[in-house]
């Protein structure tokens, strides 16, 4: 071969050999380049997109967070009197990633072991001393002693602590201090204080149980607001809870508190309320009365507003439930349950929709027909427009007919009221001559005046569920449904709703915001917000406003309203009877009884709202919701420093307070008597007084009788009570003071019982009795009370 040929081919394989190189080269340096752009690209998922993520799974193996629940803010009256407070409570909780599988034997081995020489011996002796059986495991033991303490169920215990990867199991929350302290000194003396652990929380309470329990309302296991202002002020009231975050060891337990941190709870904002618990109370009382004396099936209502302001100064809706104890149904819903036949699913849907009806708020959740309560609105209208004169007559034959309609509209009366002007139709309750002026309003500027009041929005009371007024579709609204809305029937608002229209007649024209919340307050007491009492428009003029608190005022002095009347003050009020026409068939008819009022009548402070739902027997607004709003008013306008003004008539009849005459001679005391204007009677022959009746200090009205004992035989002398149900009440009188006792009037005055009928008496018929006794008798008015 040719030197030249050789190296050639010598030349071909190095250039072939090179080639091969560099793309080998090129491969390596290829997948180099991949290889770090994956790097790379790696690093950037770990650090920058997956970052967070990365470091929360690296946080979680290496700490572990405890939440602590923030104090609640408290709920104060309008007299910062508490009505809802959080105490300090504890939750238990077990730490499964923790408890050593072994049985109590090796533990207690286990542990002394891993104890320092000088405290072996001490430390195994206590541990034999705290364990009984040590066969069992450290898991069975701790549910064991859970169990017993805590008395929850042993399997739950052991079921959370198989849960080999949680650090955090809940075994009972809202432990009580003193329940809690017995659970750590078995901690304590067991040596558990790795596995169990207490963290604090809050537990909310209410001192007086059901007061104001539709108002307050409650808040269920995580502190979360229910209903009333706790939902509706659940995130004031609730705070920012904190949190402790501990670092683990490597084998999940807790370490030094320098490797954790704490933060802080934010406690909730407390918040001082319009309510006000002595009238809460007041309404509670006299609503409860009414649930049993009516046996209403539907419940009771009672509302006071301040009408200037909007503020609810109580409501109540009986019957109720008690606020530490929601889920418990009340005595009446229970037997229902009792008595419910169905499959048990079926009676846990029964239970639930038993225990939602007990908390709804019925003034704010439920709409009603307002019946004859609305004719102040209606009058209010043709008084503004100067559709009539208050001494305009009309004639009320007990029915009327308007054109298109083929069936009369019924008054009350249905032999008709005569004659009477149209501020008598008003007291009188004439729905003949409020067709009339239905007539004289038109539907426009009917509607222009429903809407001006607030009917077609809700109110916006600061509480949860409030519902809408239902009425009339506007484009089918005729004559007739005119002529039956002018009486408040066939179309249905909320209780809250209709009140607050009063309020604008009771305030001189204005519509306000009904509301709850007073005012915020800090730490410290120091107010940091406060309602603004904003009016939302004047609806009618100053002048209709009074002239209606006139009229109004008319009616409880001598028309349909005498049932509201209050000894000393003026009340206006009106009341009202609708039938339940979706419920109510020929046969079987159901009611809703009525009442408002405001008072003083010459310069409104407060109204009142009474409903009987469905009640049994008597039925009429007039009967039965006019004499609750009466006692509410009479106890409620005093404790407001609203004094009763007297004539020198009533100031006579209101009566005396007999002195103390025992150890006096008979002569002295006689004379003592006479003075106050009032009868004395003497039994026996004795000089000197042993015995009186009624006692000192009670008081007597006019023509009332003491009774002086002068012996011990005369003062054993025994009378039978009569039995006065169904008298008038001057007939009731004479019986009970031929009797030899006392008559007092549960409310009024004998001037305000001109007609009324006895309908209760607090010594029963028959019943042996001093003389002198006082016998109480409830009076109540039925003629012309039948709307």
């Amino acid at each position: 071969m040719p030197a030249a040929e050789g190296s050639g081919q010598m030349n071909e394989r190095f250039n072939a050999g090179r080639l091969v190189i560099i793309r080998r080269g090129s491969i390596i340096f290829a997948l180099i380049v991949i290889v770090s752009a994956l790097l790379v690209y790696k690093l950037f998922r770990l650090q920058v997109v997956d970052y967070e993520k990365y470091r929360s799974d690296s946080m979680s193996q290496l700490t572990y967070e405890v939440s602590i629940g923030a104090k609640r803010g408290t709920v104060y009256d309008v007299n910062k009197k508490t009505l809802a407070v959080s105490s300090t409570v504890e939750r238990i909780f077990v730490s499964p990633n923790t408890v050593p599988d072994m049985t109590v034997e090796e533990y207690i081995k286990n542990r002394v072991d891993n104890a320092t020489a000088d405290k072996k011996e001490g430390m195994e002796k206590s541990l034999r001393e705290a364990f009984s059986d040590y066969s069992i495991t450290i898991k069975q033991d701790i549910a064991n002693e859970l169990s017993g303490l805590l008395g929850v169920e042993k399997s739950m215990v052991l079921e959370k602590l198989a849960k080999l990867n949680r650090a955090d199991e809940t075994i009972k929350r809202k432990v009580e201090l003193e329940e809690s302290a017995v659970v750590k000194e078995m901690v304590s003396r067991k040596l558990y204080g790795r596995y169990i652990y207490f963290v604090e929380e809050a537990k909310r309470y209410y001192p007086y149980n059901d007061l104001a329990s539709h108002v307050i309302g409650f808040t269920n296991a995580d502190d979360e607001g229910v209903m009333g202002v706790e939902a509706y002020y659940n995130e004031l009231l609730k705070g920012v809870p904190g949190k402790i975050v501990a670092a683990k060891d490597g084998v999940g337990g807790e370490m030094s508190s320098s490797y954790g941190s704490y933060i802080s709870a934010q406690n909730g904002t407390d918040i001082v309320l319009t309510v006000d618990w002595t009238v809460q109370r007041i309404v509670d009382k006299y609503i409860q009365a009414a649930l049993e004396q009516t046996k209403a099936r539907n419940r009771v209502i009672g509302i006071v507003i301040d009408v200037k302001t909007g503020g609810i100064l109580a409501m109540s809706t009986k019957p109720d439930f008690n606020l530490n104890d929601p889920y418990t149904l009340d005595e009446a819903s229970q037997a229902l349950l009792d008595a419910f036949t169905g499959t048990s699913e079926e009676r846990t849907e029964y239970q639930k929709d038993l225990l939602f009806s007990l908390w709804k708020n019925k003034a704010v959740t439920e709409i009603y027909e307002p019946g004859s309560t609305f004719k102040q609105i209606t009058a209010s209208m043709v008084l503004e427009e100067n559709l009539v004169r208050i001494d305009e007559q009309f004639k009320c034959n007990g029915y009327i007919t308007i054109p298109n309609y083929d069936k009369p509209i019924h008054c009350h009366r249905t032999s008709g009221h005569g004659l009477l002007t149209f501020a008598g139709a008003l007291q009188q309750s004439c729905n003949p001559v409020f067709v009339k002026m239905s007539e004289r309003l038109g539907l426009s500027t009917f509607y222009k005046y429903y809407k001006a009041f607030g009917y077609t929005e809700k109110t916006g009371i600061d509480l949860q569920g409030e519902v809408g007024n239902l009425f009339f579709n506007l484009d089918t609204f005729s004559n007739v449904d005119l002529a039956v809305a002018s009486f408040g029937q066939n179309f249905k608002v909320t209780p809250i709703s209709h009140l607050t229209a009063i309020c604008a007649i009771a305030n001189g024209g204005y519509l306000v915001t009904p509301h709850i919340l007073s005012a915020t307050l800090d730490p410290d007491g120091n107010v940091l917000t406060q309602f603004e009492n904003v009016r939302k428009r004047q609806v009618i003029s100053q002048n209709t406003a009074q002239t209606l608190w006139d009229i109004l005022e008319g009616g409880v002095l001598e028309g349909g309203s005498k049932n509201a009347a209050v000894k000393g003050y003026r009340i206006a009020a009106k009341t009202g009877t609708s039938t339940k026409t979706e419920k109510s068939s020929d046969d079987k008819k159901f009611y809703i009884a009525s009442c408002v009022a405001f008072a003083p009548a010459d310069d409104p402070r407060i109204a009142v709202m009474t409903i009987v739902d469905e009640p049994v027997g008597d039925f009429y607004g007039g009967v039965v919701a006019a004499p609750i709003a009466s006692k509410i008013l009479a106890e409620t306008l005093p404790y407001l420093g609203i004094d009763p003004q007297f004539t020198e008539d009533e100031l006579k009849r209101i009566g005396k307070n007999i002195g103390n005459y025992v150890g006096r001679s008979s002569s002295t005391a006689q004379k003592l008597v006479a003075q106050l204007g009032l009868d004395c009677k003497v039994y026996g022959n004795g000089e000197m007084v042993v015995a009186q009746m009624p006692a000192a200090d009670s008081r007597l009205s006019v023509n009332g009788v003491v009774v002086l004992f002068t012996d011990a035989q005369s003062a054993q002398t025994l009378v039978k009570v009569p039995n006065v149900l169904g008298m008038t009440a001057s007939n009731a009188n004479k019986a009970i003071v031929n009797a030899g006792l006392n008559l007092e009037l549960s409310d009024g005055d004998m001037s305000m019982m001109d007609g009324a009928i006895a309908i209760s008496q607090s010594v029963p018929k028959d019943t042996l009795v001093a003389p002198g006794t006082i016998v109480t008798v409830e009076f109540r008015h039925y003629d012309g009370m039948t709307d």
